[in-house]
């Protein structure tokens, strides 16, 4: 079955990845002792309401009922052998029900469908077949046959809540909530239902209304895990992010913060401005067992940078690079050694920085990052035919033309060659219209008849 998770939204810039806490639609209702009571019934049958079965077929169903007592496939043999076309429904009902117990679920379905066939407004083969095609996936026939059920008159709250399941799984939000709603009229305090209930409204994104339930939940169960991370993603998506930090936080004490929230707690104490336990929630993410894909690290160290904080992202790549070890691809060494680059320039360690830029466009000769950095690292020291190049070259691949014509112009504009320069820039704003570009071109053109003007 498909999970049902809440999402994040993490609103002050920076990129979140990932999901958030994850609170999956149970499937417990599979063991839960009331929905196997109400699945398996017995073996006998409601005159008034059900097939009716001769005084053969009941002796059958006898024999059967002993049998598969001590050995269940001994009686599925046996009613096999019994069941004809003209049969009663009942004994495909009962071969379905022993199929299910023996987990032959495609057969359990076949021999609920049959039943059907031959019996067609037959109220518990239509609930079963329902059941049975939720564990099966088919969750559109699933749908029909539970509504069926319903419509006949059953009233079990099991069957209204994998009646939710099956809408909710389909997104059909209004429909799951109203079964969800009425499976715990008939069936109150069922968790599947209730988890249902709150994935129905954050999907709907009435994340008032699910917060309003969980604390109401939480009241009873303030340990219960799954609502603490749900509570946690509705803070989030309503844009709380201190009640949301405060909740992960919570879990993380509880030892119940997985990796991925982990990294997510950091994005949020990132987003208050509180970089000390920001940096102290990604390390702790680095070093857990359970680790996330090493982009997502990568990630990490950017959002380090992008703050300035070159130190300790310098010193979370290099815990990276010794985490993974060999196990990187050559993709992502790549973005290692861009980032690596970016703070040894921005540190001021720019032969440094240069010697890994050559590395990069050695291996990757179409990195346009790299050949813009390297043009920068080159005008700064003075060799300005070189930064020319790797500006001209940087400039014929398409995703980084615009920055490296700019990048080229006000190399040209720091030589004086202001007409060029110019040029370069009104390429710039026919591949990307920008007002600074347009302020800077014109304060270029009067640079140039400046020039022009003087003797």
């Amino acid at each position: 079955m498909k999970n049902i998770l809440f999402f994040f939204a993490l609103i002050s810039g920076i990129t979140a990845f990932g999901e958030a806490p994850t609170f999956e639609l149970t499937k417990d209702f599979w063991n839960n002792p009331t929905f196997v009571r109400s699945f398996m019934g017995d073996y006998g049958f409601r005159s008034e309401i059900e097939p009716r079965i001769s005084k053969s077929e009941s002796f059958i169903l006898r024999e059967v009922i002993a049998k598969s007592e001590n050995n269940l496939d001994e009686a599925i043999g046996y009613l096999e052998e019994k069941i004809e076309d003209d049969s009663s429904a009942a004994l495909d009902f009962a071969l379905g029900t022993m199929y299910y117990q023996s987990n032959r679920l495609t057969r359990s379905a076949q021999a609920y469908g049959k039943a059907i066939e031959k019996s067609p407004s037959f109220l518990r083969a239509h609930k079963n077949l329902g059941l049975v095609n939720v564990s099966l996936e088919n969750l559109q026939s699933a749908t029909k046959h539970l509504a069926k059920a319903i419509s006949l008159g059953e009233n079990d709250g099991s069957t209204f809540i994998a009646l939710g399941y099956c809408h909710l799984s389909l997104d059909r939000l209004v429909s799951a909530e109203n079964a969800y709603r009425m499976g715990l009229l008939l069936f109150p305090g069922s968790t599947d239902g209730l988890n249902g209930l709150i994935n129905c409204l954050d999907q709907a994104g009435r994340y008032v209304e699910a917060l309003n339930l969980l604390d109401e939940l939480l009241k009873n169960d303030p340990q219960n895990t799954r609502y603490l991370q749900a509570r946690a993603s509705a803070l989030g998506s309503l844009g709380k992010e201190k009640e949301a930090a405060v909740t992960l936080d919570l879990l993380r004490r509880m030892g119940a913060l997985k990796t991925q929230e982990l990294v997510i707690l950091g994005d949020l104490y990132h987003n208050l401005n509180l970089y000390n336990l920001s940096l102290d929630a990604y390390q702790e993410a680095l070093a857990r067992n359970n680790k996330l894909s090493l982009p997502q690290y990568i990630r990490i160290a950017q959002t380090l940078i992008q703050r300035s904080s070159y130190q300790e992202g310098f010193a979370y790549l290099e815990k990276i690079e010794k985490e993974f070890g060999e196990g990187r691809s050559k993709e992502e060494r790549k973005l290692i050694n861009l980032l690596k680059a970016e703070v040894l320039q921005a540190t001021g360690k720019n032969q440094q920085a240069t010697e890994i830029l050559r590395e990069v466009v050695n291996q990757h000769p179409l990195e346009g990052r790299a050949l813009i950095q390297l043009g920068q690292l080159a005008w700064k020291s003075g060799a300005h035919e070189y930064a020319i190049i790797q500006f001209q070259r940087a400039a014929k691949i398409d995703q980084f033309e615009n920055l490296a014509l700019i990048e080229h112009a006000r190399l040209l504009v720091f030589l004086r060659k202001y007409q060029q320069a110019a040029n370069l820039l009104e390429r710039a704003l026919v591949i990307k219209q920008e007002k600074r570009i347009e302020k800077y071109l014109t304060a270029i053109n009067n640079l140039a008849l400046s020039a022009r003007k003087q003797p």
